[in-house]
């Protein structure tokens, strides 16, 4: 490998560090003016991509089932998420995101940021932008190998 390829891949390896760095101390920022603390944050991250059963938020976000249950009877009393009952099973329990205070109290926090890479993002091309999303599908493939249960890297 040449010394110009390795000195880059030094630097992309060092900036998505920074990067995942920034994102912890956005999450413990946007946390604390909603005034609930991080891993909370986390769950309500988690819910954007859609509904969930108390089971499956306890393992994507690594807490046991009890903490999940009282992180989510926390999180409902604020008004953040909701509880129904799965249409398929009845007997299960899905917690969803209260859309309305989603966008009231959450987006905001966040907008800046999006807008700020939305502009970047303007810059790029087509197939830099195909790359992109190659590469960062990568970066999240690898954080869940290593994290998620069943998966090759799960310790």
């Amino acid at each position: 490998m040449s010394s110009a390829r390795t000195r880059l891949i030094t630097e992309i390896a060092a900036r998505v560090g920074r990067t995942v760095e920034w994102g912890i101390r956005m999450n413990h920022t946007a946390a604390s003016t909603l005034g609930i603390n991080a891993t909370d944050m986390v769950c309500l991250q988690t819910l954007q991509q859609g509904p969930r059963t108390a089971g499956e938020l306890a393992r994507h976000i690594g807490v046991t089932t009890a903490s999940m249950t009282t992180m989510i009877d926390r999180l409902e009393k604020a008004g953040f998420v909701s509880r129904t009952r799965d249409p398929q099973d009845r007997r299960r329990v899905v917690v969803e995101l209260v859309t309305g205070r989603a966008r009231a109290d959450i987006a905001p926090l966040f907008a800046p940021l999006v807008k700020s890479w939305r502009a970047r993002l303007d810059g790029y091309d087509q197939r830099d932008l195909e790359l992109i999303i190659d590469f960062l599908a990568g970066i999240e493939e690898s954080f869940a190998a290593e994290l998620e249960p069943g998966r090759d890297g799960q310790r």
